[in-house]
């Protein structure tokens, strides 16, 4: 069974949620908000969309944002 790639309706709702927080969201809470699973949720973020969010540590927690655009654009 080849590998599906990233579905577009969902990649749209994880970048629109981080776009209406910009203070960053926690994987799990994309994954409640969504109903997307926190293993595609963190997949996705650390994948597909990975040069267009930015991660820091909180403690044991990683928060996710959305890049601002020109950071994104450097890469």
């Amino acid at each position: 069974m080849p590998k599906k790639g990233a579905d577009d309706k969902k990649t749209r709702e994880i970048i629109s949620l981080l776009e209406d927080n910009p203070q960053g969201m926690w994987a799990r809470e994309i994954a409640r908000k969504t109903g997307i699973s926190k293993s595609t949720v963190s997949r996705y973020l650390n994948s597909y969309l990975a040069e267009q969010v930015e991660e820091e540590w909180m403690g044991r927690n990683r928060i996710f944002r959305k890049k601002k655009e020109e950071e994104a654009q450097e890469k």
